[in-house]
C-alpha cells in the first residue's frame, strides 16, 4: 500500500486525505492547530460560473489543472458527495450541491450565498421562507444579538413574514455573548404559531421547523466543522522537509520525521502558516522554499506593488500564493516542479479570492485531486 502525508488540518487537508484514501493510500494528516477553516461562518461557496473561471482567470487553480469544464464538473460531482458523506460520518451533516446556490440569512438578517450549508441551516433558505411565518428567537440575557432587528430585516429586505420572540435562559449572566449559547439545548417557545423558527447559531437539539442563522466568525459553525475534520489528525508542527534526489522523503516535526511515498501541502495562507510575509512585504513559502506568485509573476519581483496592494486593497494582495502544474505539483521561482512527489492544495495556492465564489471550491477540489494524484504517484 502506498503512503501519503498531508500537512495541514483544514478543509483542503481533509479532502486530500479523503481523495488519497479513496485511491488506496495509507494517509497520515499532520496539523499544528486549527487553521482558517475554524473561522468558517456557515456558508460554503464552491463555484459560481465554471466556464467563466476557465475563460477569464488564467492563473486560477482550476485553470491550471488544464481540464475543460466538463471534466472539472465530473470531478466536482465525485468530490462533493464524497465530502458530504465523510463529514456526516464524522458528526456533521451538510447539505447542498455545487450546481445550485441558495441565499441564507445571517445574524443581521442579511443574505449570504452558499452552495453547501449545515443541515441545521438548510431550512432557512430565503426563497423557501417567503409566504411562511417565521419566528426569530432572541435571548434576553445575550447582549450582542438583536432578534427584533433580524426580523425587521427579513421583512424589509426579503419579504419574509417574520416576528421576534424573546426567551430567557436563567443560568446565563446578563450581558452574555452568543458564544455562551454553544451546545445548550434549544429553548422552547410559548407564543409562536410560526411554521419555522430561526435560532441564533450554537444551540443543540433544534425542534422540528427550527433552523440556525448564519454567523460571523468565530462561530459555532466553524467549531463544529473543525471538530469533524480534525478527527484522526496527528498534532504536529512541521518545520521542514527532507529531500533526496528531487523527491521529498520525510516531513520533519521537531525531533520526529514522518516518512511517506508522497506529500501534500495543505498548509493554508497567512493564517495557517502556509505562507510567510516579512516586514518588507516579501511573501515566501517556509517549508520547501517554493515559488510564490501573483498574477503569474514571482512575488519577489513585485514587492513594491504588493506593498501598495496591502495598503490600498488587501484582498487583492491575498491572491498571492503557490502556482502548480496540471498534477498540482507546486513550482519553484523558475516555474518548474522541483519535487516529483510533492503536491499542494487549498488556500496556499494563489490566483483566486478565497473569500469569494470559489472560497471552498478550491480547497475541496484541489484537495480531492491532490490526494488522488499523490496516491497514484506513490504507486
Amino acid at each position: 500500500m502506498s503512503s501519503v502525508v498531508v500537512i495541514g488540518g483544514g478543509i483542503a487537508g481533509y479532502c486530500a486525505a479523503l481523495g488519497a484514501r479513496r485511491a488506496g493510500a495509507d494517509v497520515t494528516v499532520l496539523a499544528k492547530a486549527p487553521g482558517a477553516t475554524a473561522l468558517y461562518a456557515g456558508s460554503m461557496e464552491v463555484v459560481d460560473d465554471l466556464d467563466a473561471v476557465l475563460k477569464t482567470e488564467p492563473h486560477h487553480p482550476f485553470t491550471r489543472l488544464r481540464l475543460d469544464s466538463v471534466r472539472l464538473a465530473t470531478e466536482l460531482d465525485a468530490a462533493i458527495p464524497s465530502l458530504l458523506l465523510a463529514l456526516e460520518k464524522d458528526g456533521l451533516k451538510v447539505e447542498g450541491t455545487w450546481k445550485s446556490r441558495g441565499r441564507y440569512a445571517d445574524l443581521h438578517g442579511l443574505a449570504r450565498p452558499a452552495n453547501l450549508v449545515p443541515a441545521s441551516v438548510a431550512a432557512g433558505e430565503l426563497k423557501g421562507l417567503v409566504g411562511r411565518r417565521v419566528t426569530v428567537v432572541g435571548v434576553r440575557e445575550v447582549g450582542d444579538y438583536d432578534a427584533e432587528s433580524v426580523a425587521q430585516a427579513l421583512k424589509e429586505l426579503h419579504g419574509v413574514e417574520a416576528s421576534a420572540e424573546e426567551v430567557s435562559i436563567v443560568d446565563l449572566p446578563v450581558g452574555a455573548a452568543l458564544t455562551d449559547l454553544y451546545g445548550r439545548r434549544a429553548p422552547s417557545l410559548t407564543k409562536s404559531r410560526a411554521s419555522l423558527v430561526a435560532y441564533p447559531p450554537g444551540f443543540a437539539n433544534l425542534p422540528e421547523g427550527g433552523f440556525e442563522l448564519l454567523a460571523t466568525p468565530p462561530s459555532p459553525h466553524g467549531w463544529r466543522l473543525q471538530q469533524a475534520i480534525g478527527l484522526g489528525t496527528v498534532r504536529a508542527r512541521v518545520d521542514g522537509l527532507q529531500v533526496e534526489g528531487g523527491r521529498v522523503t520525510a516531513a520533519r516535526a521537531g525531533e520526529k520525521s514522518y516518512r511517506a511515498d508522497s506529500f501534500i501541502l495543505a498548509t493554508g495562507h497567512y493564517i495557517g502558516g502556509g505562507l510567510h510575509k516579512d516586514h518588507a512585504s516579501t511573501t515566501s513559502e517556509p517549508l520547501a522554499g517554493l515559488g510564490v506568485f501573483h498574477d503569474g509573476m514571482p512575488a519577489s519581483e513585485l514587492a513594491a506593488r504588493l506593498a501598495r496592494f496591502d495598503y490600498l486593497d488587501p484582498a487583492r494582495e491575498f491572491r498571492s500564493g503557490l502556482a502548480t502544474d496540471e498534477r498540482l505539483r507546486p513550482l519553484d521561482q523558475a516555474g518548474t516542479a522541483p519535487y516529483e512527489n510533492l503536491h499542494a492544495a487549498g488556500a496556499v495556492l494563489g490566483g483566486y479570492d478565497y473569500a469569494g465564489a470559489c472560497g471552498f471550491g478550491v480547497p475541496i477540489l484541489t484537495g480531492w485531486l491532490a490526494g488522488r494524484f499523490a496516491a497514484r504517484a506513490a504507486r
